[in-house]
């Protein structure tokens, strides 16, 4: 037995070597009669593409024909496999035949099966065939198609007569369909986003996707709104090195005049463009090898807020001010150097677009904090200058410096830790536009004594750590110029003027230290698994001086692990100045099982305008039929009784396929009316995996008058 399985390994060498081609049979029986090989019983086949396993073969080693009788299994790669009951293939010209054929792609798990395929070097051309990756015995969803080619070197499938089943039953059809069976990026349609508004009328977005390059990409996104408008949007992402990466995005919008006139737009177009682009070791690697850098640009551009409302159909909120901005940073042992520039677009038609200030560009320099003499004196040296500037006429430069030296003592053989920090700050401020007077200087310094101590105590039952502290801040020295003095008396005068604002806002980084007691408690509760079971933080400040209330206000929050599965927490803040709280949120977080509850009451009183707010939050999971969940939760209006949003849905998640199906309305105030819109919207996501899905939203839109 063992002489015939050694003959047979030493004639599937010979084969090699003879044909000059990388080819192994073994086998338990293995003859030769001329030039055909014929192996039978656990026949194991190698190439240089394939494995292949069979109960019969017959290899012809003139031609490089090989026929597979039985149990048949091709490996082509680590990715790709059939099956099939017989085969012929020619192994010089990657060409042949099989019947029936079940093949699997290991990547996307998927599976396709059919009477029989036809194959060469490049592709698998199928007949009568069915692909999905759900359970192959009975599959939730299914795409059967007439005929289909499987590029196997691009690994793209394409299908005709395309017909969709939900388990055997037919649902939709398409001539044609394509998709890729691995996530290689390609050239070629994306996943496109549907949508019907009350407004807007019916919305189709098709993104379009081109891949030229492993360096860069670009996608284009043409769009209709069938009641409003169409628009086209692009975005280009690019590598220009293996440190940087950058991403361009730009686009336009063309509204009906219709809708403009109803809506009373501002712009029947809206355009704009962005530039992001960042970058490490931009000039470093020219400098040494223990100097780093970097580069970081946001640019944006656009004519009014609707160029970011109508770039998809999705529900976001933008700010009403769009920075750019220009970062630039050297870093060397312990000095660092910074360039940075802001500029701020004001979209809000409201406000004065020529009052905002931008900030054109601030010089930075940082000295980390070292110790200096002695190993308990530390120090650092922070500067700014900054170049202000608007459209009315504000211009001013500011320098400032800030050089903070500290000492440190342990005290009671560590049980207390106490810190003593003399901080030396200066300022100049030249107004070369827009203010009465040319600006003006400080000089301040500030005294802050700091005693602290960290505990821990092991109990019976629990673990506790606690950790107290007090800053004591007494203000030094200050000499200040006429225009800082007048400033100051100006805000202690009227703290809400308007003509103030402007000025106020490029002295606001002005470090006016005042006398101040800071009080501070952290603590934390663990049980005797290292797990936490409670955890308590309280802040309170005093001030000593005419700029603020004698007392800030008194902090505390606290929050309880019942268990892994519940916890309740709240935050408390309370205004002595005003005798009441300005603050009371609770949260309570539940994990049990299949139900998942997050609850939310917030309760808010500003402090300038005493406006109240009063709302609760509520979110709720719930998974109790395996792979299913519903889904619910609202935004509650407790001030003035109504509910300002909410929504339920459904979502079904397996291995194969997923969907998601919400209702949702809201309420927004009506700035022109004395009412309040009312949105209504069914969002549908439906997705078949590997494949991709699709997104609906279905929206309308009601104004109400109250």
């Amino acid at each position: 037995m063992f002489f015939r399985l050694f003959l047979g390994l030493l004639i599937s060498f010979c084969i090699l070597e003879a044909n000059g081609q990388k080819v192994e049979i073994l086998a338990k029986n293995v003859e030769k009669q001329l030039n055909v090989i014929h192996a039978k019983n656990d026949v194991v086949l190698y190439s240089d593409k394939y494995i292949i396993t069979a109960d019969e073969a017959y290899y012809d080693q003139n031609s490089s024909d090989l026929e597979l009788i039985g149990d048949i299994t091709i490996l082509e790669g680590s990715e790709f496999s059939t099956k099939s009951g017989y085969a012929k293939l020619n192994l010089k010209t990657d060409s042949g035949h099989l019947s029936p054929m079940f093949a699997y792609t290991g990547t996307s798990q998927l599976w396709l099966k059919c009477d029989n395929a036809n194959f060469d070097d490049k592709y698998y051309m199928t007949r009568k065939s069915f692909i999905s990756s759900c359970d192959v015995q009975d599959p939730e969803w299914k795409i059967g198609f007439s005929t289909g080619e499987y590029n196997r070197e691009a690994k793209f499938m394409s299908m005709y007569n395309v017909l969709f089943y939900a388990g055997d039953v037919p649902v939709f059809y398409l001539p044609y369909f394509s998709f890729p069976t691995d996530k290689t990026r390609r050239s070629g349609l994306l996943r496109p986003s549907y949508g019907y508004s009350g407004g807007e009328g019916l919305y189709y977005l098709q993104p379009i996707y081109f891949a030229p390059m492993a360096n860069w990409d670009l996608q284009i996104d043409p769009q209709i709104r069938t009641s409003r408008g169409t628009g086209v949007h692009a975005t280009l992402r690019f590598i220009d090195s293996k440190y940087s990466t950058g991403e361009i995005k730009f686009g336009q919008f063309n509204e009906k005049e219709q809708y403009v006139i109803e809506n009373d737009l501002k712009n029947d177009k809206h355009y704009g463009y962005s530039v992001e682009y960042d970058k490490s070791r931009l000039f470093s690697d020219f400098i040494s090898s223990d100097t780093q850098d970097g580069l970081w640009v946001n640019f944006n551009y656009l004519n009014d807020i609707n160029y970011l409302n109508t770039m998809d159909n999705e529900e976001k909120t933008y700010p009403s001010i769009v920075p750019s901005t220009l970062n630039y940073y050297m870093k060397k042992d312990l000095n660092y150097f910074g360039l940075y520039s802001k500029y701020y677009i004001e979209t809000d038609e409201k406000e004065d677009d020529d009052k905002t200030i931008q900030e054109l560009p601030t010089l930075h320099y940082h000295r980390v904090t070292n110790n200096i003499f002695l190993d308990n004196i530390f120090y650092s040296v922070d500067y700014k200058s900054t170049n202000y500037t608007s459209k009315t006429g504000i211009e001013a430069k500011t320098h400032q410096v800030n050089a903070p030296i500290s000492i440190y003592f342990p005290l009671l053989n560590d049980f207390l830790h106490f810190k003593f920090t003399e901080n030396f700050y200066m300022a100049k401020f030249d107004y070369e536009e827009g203010v009465n007077g040319d600006g003006g200087s400080t000089i301040q310094n500030s005294h802050k004594f700091s005693l602290y101590t960290e505990l821990a105590k092991s109990y019976e039952d629990f673990f506790h750590t606690l950790y107290l502290s007090t800053d004591y801040i007494v203000p030094g020295q200050s000499k200040k110029s006429d225009f800082f003095i007048e400033l100051e008396d100006a805000m202690l005068e009227d703290p809400t003027s308007k003509d103030l604002v402007e000025v106020r806002e490029t002295v606001s980084v002005v470090s006016n230290e005042e006398e101040s007691l800071n009080l501070n408690l952290v603590e934390y509760f663990y049980n005797t698994s290292g797990e936490k079971i409670l955890s308590h933080a309280m802040r309170q400040s005093l001030f000593f001086s005419d700029f603020k209330y004698k007392y800030g206000d008194l902090e505390n929050s606290l929050k309880v692990y019942f268990s892994k599965d519940l916890t309740i927490g709240n935050l408390l803040k309370y205004s002595h100045e005003h005798s009441r709280v300005s603050k009371f949120q609770t949260s309570v977080n539940l994990d049990i099982d299949e139900y998942k509850v997050a609850f939310l009451h917030t309760y808010l009183q500003d402090s300038r305008t005493d406006e109240k707010s009063n709302f609760l939050t509520f979110r709720l999971n719930t998974d109790y039929i395996k792979n299913y969940n519903f889904i619910a939760g609202m935004n509650y209006d407790i001030k003035d009784g109504f509910f300002k949003s909410w929504d339920a849905g459904w979502t079904m998640n397996k291995k194969c396929w997923n969907y998601r199906i919400v209702y949702r309305e809201e309420r927004t105030p009506n700035g022109s009316t004395d009412g309040y819109i009312k949105n209504r919207g069914v969002y549908l996501t439906f997705n078949l995996v590997p494949i991709g899905g699709i997104k609906y939203n279905f929206t309308k839109e009601t104004g109400i008058t109250e």
